[in-house]
């Protein structure tokens, strides 16, 4: 069975918003809060956490456990050594990649995605023409392995995991599909939690959703709210 899975990266050691995945966002950790919106997905066949073994980590792992969210520690820095680690131990052939500050991450995209991919054995599938926070991306694990024997794969591609690929896409079946996201007006908008102040626009906006299953029209409709 050719089982994919959306592995969302995570720590608690960011230099710009230090602890921020234990942060708080209308009543639920940031992390939880991603776990919850990808668990929406009607086509992964599971959702993680995926963090690091680091001692600065563990406060991390602890609350996964407590929430029975599945986790998997892997290496701080080589986060595609991790990604290759985690879909091995969970038995996954395919991983989607998303990043634990992106909490508003497209569902309807992520299931689009894995369906393209699957259907048309694409190796990697992305999405473009969306604001910072709306994307995903899906990368077979064998092509993961491949770039990980890299004998001198730079750090900067090992953190980054698909910068390989992205780099180099005449390599690789890669596919890409139009969000269709990212109305000029609202171009300034990041919808990532790099920042404290970043947080604070994500409460603003979670406190007008209902659940976890939203739409990401929702979201560009209460950023109009917003602008004013």
């Amino acid at each position: 069975m050719n089982k994919t899975g959306i592995l969302i990266q995570a720590r608690l050691s960011s230099s710009r918003f230090p602890r921020k995945m234990l942060d708080e966002i209308c009543g639920y950790k940031l992390c939880e809060y991603v776990y919850n919106r990808c668990s929406m997905s009607k086509v992964a066949d599971l959702v993680a956490i995926i963090t690091s073994n680091d001692a600065s980590d563990d406060g991390l792992a602890s609350f996964c456990d407590s929430r029975n969210i599945p986790v998997f520690r892997g290496d701080l820095n080589n986060v595609l050594g991790r990604y290759v680690e985690a879909a091995d131990y969970f038995g996954l052939e395919n991983v989607v990649r998303v990043c634990g500050d992106s909490p508003f991450v497209d569902i309807d995209l992520i299931d689009k995605i894995i369906q393209l991919a699957l259907n048309e054995c694409f190796e990697y599938y992305a999405v473009s023409n969306c604001l910072n926070g709306f994307m995903s991306e899906f990368v077979g694990l064998d092509i993961l392995k491949r770039i990980g024997l890299e004998v001198d794969l730079p750090a900067d591609d090992k953190e980054h995991v698909t910068k390989y690929i992205r780099n180099r896409t005449s390599l690789f079946k890669c596919g890409s599909i139009n969000a269709n996201l990212r109305p000029k007006e609202l171009e300034r908008y990041t919808l990532t939690v790099d920042y404290p102040a970043d947080i604070e626009i994500a409460r603003k906006i979670c406190k007008d959703l209902k659940g976890f299953d939203f739409k990401s029209t929702e979201i560009l409709e209460i950023l109009q709210k917003i602008e004013g």
